[in-house]
């Protein structure tokens, strides 16, 4: 290979001494001359001049020394960088996360990576799981993290559990339901609604409203809200009650409370999921931090 008669050369070049520069590199003298005479003459250049009493580099050899000593450097770090690739400690990773996923123990996980691998580089979106499932397909992210049940057809891609989340009730501070401990859905007869688009989780708006109506509830549906920070926020105004993941009682805000719902729901699962083919070292690794951070910190 080239960069071992570019190394070979810087060598003696730092020398100006083959035997020394032989003994450095741990190789007897005649291979050495013979690897810097193969190098002059694939260069058509004599790089030193050679008496008896001293080695000198030419006009030339001064010319290629330090762009032989940059040369060396790239390429030794191309090769720490392809290894640290295929160790999943370098690379970049596109992930996509609903909305759910705010907990500690995601943004710990989150932040713990960052530092445990400062070379990667993480693409961070929130995203609904129809857009979330749209831009793994379109190969615009890699990963996401997205609400799944058997109704929703991921069989294209592969996926892994990430968490169970309960649903919680929110609710403003004086309404009358949160003087109790534990709401169940038929309390929620002629309570006006603050729901989220169906357009962002169709599956699971769907499965709230059958359940809804399996409990003889006709939800009053008196404002939708494309953002859930805005759904928090109409909610602690007293605009209406939300179902919501247990994640959003992190969102302490004055006026607004949760309380546990008694009664069938949908069961709130977050799954990782990816493309077989994208699949990289760094996204394993990433997987497998922010699991063990799940079961740790939950």
């Amino acid at each position: 290979m080239r960069f071992r008669k570019l190394y070979y050369f810087v060598t003696v070049a730092e020398e100006l001494h083959f035997g020394r520069a032989a003994q450095r590199l741990h190789i007897s003298q005649p291979p050495l001359s013979q690897q810097i005479k193969s190098l002059e003459d694939e260069l058509e250049a004599t790089l030193f001049e050679r008496t008896s009493q001293r080695v000198t580099l030419t006009a030339a050899g001064e010319a290629l020394l330090p762009q032989a000593k940059s040369l060396l450097q790239m390429w030794e770090n191309t090769q720490q960088q392809v290894k640290a690739i295929s160790k999943g400690e370098d690379g970049n990773l596109s992930v996509g996360f609903i909305w759910a996923t705010g907990t500690p123990h995601f943004s710990k996980g989150i932040g713990d990576f960052k530092k445990k691998f400062s070379k990667a580089t993480l693409n961070l979106e929130s995203m609904t799981t129809v857009d979330a499932l749209q831009a793994l397909t379109l190969d615009k992210i890699d990963l996401a993290f997205v609400f799944l049940n058997p109704s929703v057809d991921v069989s294209r891609f592969k996926n892994c559990h990430y968490e169970h989340q309960d649903n919680l009730l929110a609710l403003h501070e004086h309404h009358p339901l949160a003087n109790k401990d534990v709401v169940s859905l038929t309390d929620l007869k002629g309570e006006s609604f603050v729901m989220f688009a169906r357009s962002s989780h169709p599956s699971l708006y769907d499965q709230i409203m059958n359940h809804l109506h399996d409990a003889d509830v006709q939800p009053n549906i008196v404002q939708i809200a494309k953002v859930t920070q805005t759904s928090r926020t109409l909610v602690a105004a007293g605009v209406g009650i939300a179902i919501v993941p247990e994640s959003t009682k992190y969102d302490q805000r004055e006026g607004l409370i949760y309380r546990p719902i008694s009664g069938k729901l949908p069961d709130l699962e977050i799954h990782m999921v990816w493309k077989a083919e994208r699949e990289t070292a760094l996204m394993t690794r990433f997987m497998e931090h922010m699991l063990k951070h799940v079961k740790e910190l939950q």
